[in-house]
């Protein structure tokens, strides 16, 4: 059952609530939701909040009186509703929701949302690479690949994504160090656009269905519970229909790490072919069809997944451009955006270069 949401009409400012994260707006957005917690008094005695750091789209600060009951407050970042449809992203907390794949939302405010907390902690590059681990990532997304969003065409959203991040990349920075080192370090937009047509034209004959993915399947977007023998995925903001291969390419490349990205973690061939053995063998057990992967299979899905590994590269390097252009968070997106992409051309002709097996 989807709950009732509350929306409240105010506008929380990120560099307020980092000073004071009990102030007036804060406080207002809460009890519209939790609103027993003020029936004692002074709600600071009575209310406890963690900040949560290492979020680079967005603030993220957790209220609470009992870890039991957690309201997460969301403030979205500067410009990230030029990238993200922030309507469809409340749609797919609540039928993520509903199907078992995410905590509920609760309520939203002009620039941010209230929602539920899952427990666990969140993946490190070590961690990421135990095999139990990868088995309960492979089934939730197994999972998660087959929830259905009514009225939505069954169509990738990533083309028209990326595209979009393009247009609102920058064309120049005002500081001149920052431009210089923009301009000799990425390629000019008509060049990029190039790129994306190419991979475009490459990926798209690859038939690699297209299923509701996360999209976003970094380490800390990935919760593990011990207690409980399984994982959850969290911050739903970029996901969309998409194509099933880059889901499992843009998780093996976030086995670099964010804060101190290093791409020389991304799985070798042997840590691929077994983690993607497991992942359709589990898909084939939810489908009724035991025992009926082959060894092309798995080479089929390595070779699929490693040339959509480029598109997670390129994805998330014309992201950081925007961001760079546009957010007021403390993180070197632009530096963020070079690697990225660097990354990307560093890859591209050993994966485009990947031929299926006959």
């Amino acid at each position: 059952m989807i709950p009732d949401v509350v929306n409240v009409e105010i506008t929380i400012d990120p560099l307020e609530i980092k000073r004071n994260s009990f102030n007036d707006s804060v406080l207002e957005v809460i009890k519209a939701v939790r609103p027993a917690w003020f029936a004692g008094g002074d709600v600071q005695d009575q209310v406890k909040c963690k900040e949560f750091t290492g979020g680079i789209s967005n603030i993220l600060f957790g209220y609470y009186q009992s870890w039991d009951d957690v309201v997460l407050m969301r403030v979205y970042g500067e410009g990230s509703g030029l990238m993200i449809d922030r309507d469809q992203e409340k749609i797919n907390i609540q039928i993520l929701h509903a199907a078992g794949r995410c905590a509920p939302l609760y309520g939203t405010f002009n620039n941010g949302v209230l929602y539920g907390f899952v427990q666990g902690v969140t993946l490190e590059v070590d961690t990421v690479r135990d095999e139990q681990i990868g088995k309960l990532i492979a089934q939730e997304m197994i999972e998660l690949h087959k929830v259905k969003v009514p009225n939505q065409e069954v169509r990738s959203g990533l083309w028209k994504k990326m595209s979009r991040f393009l247009d609102l990349g920058p064309d120049e920075f005002a500081d001149p160090e920052t431009n210089k080192r923009y301009k000799e370090t990425v390629k000019s937009k008509g060049e990029l656009r190039e790129e994306l047509a190419m991979l475009q034209s490459h990926l798209e004959v690859l038939d690699s269905p297209v299923v509701f993915c996360h999209n976003d399947l970094l380490l800390k977007n990935i919760l593990y519970d011990q207690d409980k023998g399984c994982v959850h995925f969290i911050d739903q903001e970029y996901a969309m229909y998409n194509y099933e291969h880059f889901d499992l390419g843009n998780h093996f490349c976030e086995y670099a790490g964010v804060d101190d990205v290093d791409f020389s973690r991304y799985p070798d061939r042997a840590h691929q072919l077994r983690w993607l053995r497991n992942y359709l063998e589990l898909k084939a057990v939810d489908a009724g069809q035991p025992d009926t992967v082959t060894d092309q299979d798995v080479e089929r899905c390595y070779v699929i997944t490693n040339k959509f590994a480029l598109a997670g590269h390129l994805f998330w390097g014309l992201w950081g451009l925007v961001q760079a252009k546009n957010s007021l968070i403390d993180f070197g997106f632009l530096e963020y955006a070079q690697m990225k992409l660097g990354e990307y051309f560093n890859r591209k002709e050993e994966f485009l270069a990947l031929k299926l097996p006959e």
